[in-house]
């Protein structure tokens, strides 16, 4: 272990480890940062408590305790353990204890000032978790608050190192160089189509034949490893070993991949980015690289987050490679190609940054601070928050900004707050209306819920029927898990009604009701189609959506999971959900405001008859609603307005010193219910809309020294030398334009400017008002291109003025007799 690479920098850690709070370690792959270093500080570290390590994977936190007991010869759980959610593998006598991230989450909660612990070490940190970016807050918030004496050290082998210091100005940064052979690359792009796994699996077989030791193929998903494997099994020889890889397998599988093969025979790994970082994989010598991984991505519209196939960014293409090139010199196939990588951002976004936020919410409001109060590598958006906020209400686990009592159990159930609220419910229903088994088969639907995957199937029935292997598996664990923890011993059957009913306390948001033969409106207020194959769904008026995706670009939603959701039981158990309410909206047909009476389920119209009242705050709020949906090009701005703020938009790109509020159009439509409330009140009709003063309205978004300032630099007219206003036109993205007779700028040397530094483009006009030249640039034109014109124009306009020397000539837009006239 102390030949590692890594070593050289234990003499510079161990001296400085009783002064420094905060390490940055950055090692490339091999080096041994995972195993020999905390291995060394388990020996030589004259730490005052326990050192925790966090892995980013199950499989990789298992595997690295079961080598540094090993290296102990001892067993896990004794000076080295681990813990996980449903394994738990320590003693009192454990030092060091390998951790999932989330697990840290629990034992801060649990235990704010970590009493007993010295030192965390965040593994791979590059990963960027939700789970490792809230573990690293609240131990900077521990460190601050509870214990000054806690250490924490981040590791990987593609630290943002600097962004890192920024957060942590007195970390001490630790770098070791790497122990890799030479890898050589070749790039053979593959079509993402229906022969997409046979040529995977053919690129493999080319990998087997020309190089030598064994192949690790990495595979953004299970379903492709199956594919692929489907193809290889019935090509390779006996001599080939074939594995796959990836996070749900069971601990036997991985570890046959992991391991070396039999005697005289080579292997290949079918392995997703779980063997980038922190597992060693024996004998790899060849990489064939897909270039493809799941990635979570949100969706902003239905405040969802789900895997989408997308490729991988430099980060990952180097991690990857690297791995061919541990043990000796070896090669990467690539299947895709050099320009699609140099195309790729070096790392990808936080999943923080593209993920729905509501447990993060939870964990947030059980520490008790806001987002705002710690300290984040990347902060949280505050829009995806507040999407996770109002989703929280909605489950009645989150009121008046803190946590309801129905909350309480979600940290230690390991639950999503969709799972904890149907649960909540599901007892109170089975307890009051005496509905034996209804809390069995919410554990059931809680289970499937949790499986980390997109789900397949109609309804929820259908879906369960269809998991195999490792996802039946996780299913069959979770749901002895639920029933245990609730201590339910009926397995009692209810009515397939309570699917829905079930369903729709996990999924409010998702409750949708059908515009049309396979158009859905959910009650977020998004669409959502059927495909030709979900007709079973179709004939359902309503339904609940527990999963759903959306395609590239489509502004629908797409069912992928649902059940059906009958109504009026739903009306019966829980009437507090309905409601009549008088609503305003604009009808395009009779283009004005209209009211209606209607009857709703949440945010969802049930049904709805006209009604004469009309109350000027729904007033305003059907018109605000039917801005933003049409957006600002809507309105009837006329030329006046449109041009003024035209002219302000210019303003904003030209003069950086000035502070304006944003003026883009989807700034004003956010803005429209401060800067045009009070133009609104009265408005009823289109009409009414036409003759709002918009130019008032759009200046009242700027105080009379901001006006002023306006008028100022960018003016509506200019004054010429000849004493007349000419309009200045203003179009964003180019130089302003004024349209003036070229006798009219005589005297003028130069070409105006706006505020001493934005030049004017000249449109000079012959006398009769044609175009005869644009320019930027009046002094050239009157040194040159002027004579020309002279010459074209002085025949064809002889009673205008049409001097040699322009600079030094009066400005007119009169006749040469109506000057002279003048001079008498």
């Amino acid at each position: 272990m102390s030949a590692l690479p890594v070593a050289q920098i234990f003499p510079a850690l161990l001296e400085h480890l009783a002064a420094q709070q905060h390490f940055i370690v950055c090692a490339p792959p091999g080096a041994g940062k995972s195993t020999a270093l905390p291995l060394m500080l388990l020996k030589q570290a004259k730490l005052d408590g326990k050192i925790i390590m966090l892995e980013p994977r199950r499989l990789a936190a298992r595997n690295i305790a079961q080598y540094l007991a090993s290296q102990l010869g001892e067993k896990v759980g004794e000076r080295v353990g681990y813990q996980m959610r449903g394994e738990n593998r320590q003693s009192a006598n454990t030092q060091l204890l390998v951790v999932t991230e989330g697990i840290l989450t629990r034992l801060i909660q649990a235990d704010p000032e970590l009493a007993g612990v010295a030192l965390i070490i965040f593994d791979e940190f590059h990963e960027r978790s939700i789970h490792a970016d809230l573990g690293l807050a609240l131990s900077l918030e521990v460190q601050q608050a509870f214990n000054s004496e806690l250490k924490l050290m981040l590791m990987s082998a593609t630290l943002e190192s600097d962004a890192l210091q920024q957060l942590l100005p007195e970390a001490l940064l630790l770098e070791s160089e790497g122990r890799s052979f030479p890898i050589s690359y070749s790039y053979h792009p593959v079509d993402r189509d229906w022969q997409w796994s046979e040529r995977v699996a053919k690129v493999t077989q080319q990998a087997l034949a020309e190089q030598t030791g064994n192949v690790l193929v990495f595979l953004p998903g299970n379903a492709e490893i199956r594919y692929v494997a489907q193809q290889l099994d019935a090509q390779l020889n006996a001599e080939v070993e074939l594995h796959s890889l990836y996070g749900k397998l069971s601990l036997a599988e991985q570890q046959a991949a992991i391991q070396p093969p039999a005697a005289g025979k080579r292997k290949v790994v079918l392995a997703t980015n779980i063997a980038e970082t922190s597992l060693t994989i024996d004998g790899i010598s060849c990489v064939v690289d897909s270039g493809l991984e799941r990635q979570a991505s949100y969706h902003a519209t239905s405040g969802t987050t789900r895997l989408q196939t997308k490729m991988i960014c430099k980060a990952s293409a180097i991690q990857r490679a690297g791995r061919a090139g541990r043990l000796q010199a070896g090669h990467c196939y690539r299947l895709f190609s050099e320009e699609q990588l140099n195309h790729r951002p070096f790392a990808n976004s936080p999943e923080i940054c593209r993920s729905e936020l509501s447990r993060l919410v939870v964990e947030l409001q059980q520490w008790g601070a806001s987002a705002n109060e710690l300290q984040w590598l990347e902060q949280p958006p505050a829009a995806h928050l507040a999407q996770a906020e109002q989703l929280l209400s909605q489950l009645a686990l989150l009121e008046g900004g803190r946590l309801t009592a129905r909350a309480e159990g979600l940290a230690s159930s390991g639950l999503g707050p969709r799972s904890v609220a149907m649960l909540d419910q599901a007892q109170q229903w089975q307890n009051n209306l005496s509905q034996k088994g209804l809390l069995w088969r919410a554990c059931e639907l809680a289970a499937l819920l949790d499986i980390n995957a997109p789900l397949n199937g109609v309804e929820p029935n259908q879906a369960i029927l269809q998991l195999q292997g490792a996802a039946k598996q996780q299913y069959k664990q979770q749901l002895t898990s639920l029933s245990q923890r609730l201590k339910i011993h009926s397995q009692a059957v209810v009515d397939p009604y309570w699917d829905g009913l079930l369903l729709a306390q996990a999924f409010p948001d998702r409750i949708a009701l059908k515009r049309q033969a396979n158009s859905y409106t959910a009650s977020a207020g998004f669409g959502l189609e059927l495909q030709q194959d979900q007709q079973a769904l179709a004939k359902y008026s309503a339904m609940v959506v527990v999963d759903l995706y959306w395609p590239e670009g489509r502004n629908q939603g797409r069912v992928a999971l649902a059940c059906e959701l009958d109504i009026e039981r739903l009306r019966q158990f829980q009437p507090e959900r309905f409601s009549q309410q008088l609503h305003c909206l604009w009808s395009e047909s009779a283009k004005r405001v209209v009211a209606e009476q209607q009857q709703r389920l949440g945010s969802l119209v049930l049904s709805s008859q006209p009604a004469n009242q009309l109350e000027p705050e729904l007033v305003i709020e059907a018109w605000l609603e039917q801005i933003n949906r049409k957006g600002f090009s809507w309105l009837p701005l006329g030329d006046r307005a449109q041009a003024w703020l035209e002219k302000v938009r210019c303003a904003e790109q030209w003069f950086s010193d000035l502070k304006l509020l944003d003026f883009s159009d989807q700034a004003l439509v956010d803005s429209a219910e401060q800067w045009l409330n009070m133009h609104l009140q009265s408005c009823r009709s289109w009409q009414q809309l036409k003759s709002i003063d918009w130019l008032a309205a759009l200046k009242s978004r700027l105080d009379w020294q901001q006006q002023q300032q306006i008028e100022q630099l960018v003016p509506s007219h200019y004054l010429a030398p000849s004493g007349n206003r000419a309009a200045i036109r203003y179009q964003l993205g180019q130089a302003p334009v004024v349209a003036i007779k070229l006798q009219e700028m005589f005297g003028q040397p130069q070409s105006p400017q706006l505020g001493n530094k934005i030049a004017i483009t000249l449109e000079l006009l012959s006398p009769g008002g044609k175009p005869l030249q644009l320019t930027q640039d009046l002094a050239s034109f009157w040194q040159s291109a002027y004579v020309e014109v002279k010459k074209e124009m002085k025949g064809r306009y002889p009673k205008h003025p049409w001097p040699d020397d322009p600079v030094n000539a009066q400005a007119t837009h009169k006749t040469k007799r109506q000057l002279n006239y003048s001079k008498t």
